[in-house]
C-alpha cells in the first residue's frame, strides 16, 4: 500500500471504493501471499455466480461493480481483445503497488466460458500506467467444448437493468419538473 493511499480512494469523484480496495489489494493478498492466481479464480467464480445474459452485458456489469469503462476493440473468432480504462483502474495504478486485473480477466473469461461452452482463458496483455488503460486479451477454444452446468441463479441482463434504471431517472425528472411546473 502507498503512503497516500487513504488521500485517493477517499477522494475519489465517482465514489469511494475503500471497502473493495481493502480487500482486494491489502486484505486478500495479506492472507493468500504471493498467489496472484486466486483473484482470477475468484473473478471466473464471480462470473458463476452473477451469471450475465450476454457478453453484451460485460462493459455495464464493469460499470456498475465500479471496475471501470470495458470497451471490446478487437473481436476475431478465437481472441478477443479489451481495454479496461477510466478512473478505478487509473486509481488502482495510482495507490496500489503491484496493481493486477486477474478478478476483471476471470470474470471476462468464465462469462465467455458460460455463454459459449468452450474452453476460454483471459491474460493481461498490457498495463499502461501513463494513459490508465489495461489490455485484456480473452482467448476462446473453439476445439475444446464444456459440458454446461445447470446454473444456480438465471442468467441477468444488464442491458435490461440499465434501461429499466434509465426509464426510473427519466420519469423521476419528469415528476420533478411537473411538480415544479404545478407550484408556479
Amino acid at each position: 500500500m502507498k503512503a497516500d493511499f487513504y488521500n485517493h480512494v477517499l477522494t475519489n469523484k465517482s465514489g469511494t471504493t475503500l471497502g473493495s480496495e481493502l480487500l482486494r489489494d491489502i486484505l486478500i493478498p495479506s492472507l493468500v501471499g504471493n498467489n496472484e492466481d486466486i483473484m482470477y479464480w475468484s473473478g471466473k467464480l464471480l462470473a458463476r455466480k452473477l451469471i450475465l445474459a450476454s457478453k453484451n452485458d460485460l462493459r455495464l456489469f464493469f460499470q456498475y461493480a465500479g471496475w471501470g469503462q470495458l470497451k471490446l476493440i478487437k473481436s476475431k473468432k478465437d481472441l478477443n481483445v479489451y481495454e479496461l480504462s477510466g478512473d478505478p483502474v487509473k486509481m488502482r495504478l495510482k495507490v496500489t503497488e503491484k496493481p493486477d486485473f486477474k478478478l476483471e480477466a476471470g470474470f471476462i473469461a468464465e462469462t465467455y466460458q458460460l455463454i459459449d461452452n468452450l474452453v476460454t482463458e483471459a491474460k493481461i496483455d498490457k498495463i499502461d500506467e501513463k494513459d490508465g488503460i489495461i489490455t485484456i486479451n480473452v482467448h476462446v477454444d473453439n476445439h475444446a467444448p464444456v459440458i454446461a452446468e445447470k446454473p444456480e441463479t438465471e442468467p441477468f441482463s444488464m442491458i435490461e437493468f440499465d434501461k429499466l434504471q434509465r426509464e426510473a431517472q427519466q420519469v423521476t425528472a419528469e415528476e420533478i419538473d411537473f411538480k415544479d411546473e404545478k407550484e408556479k
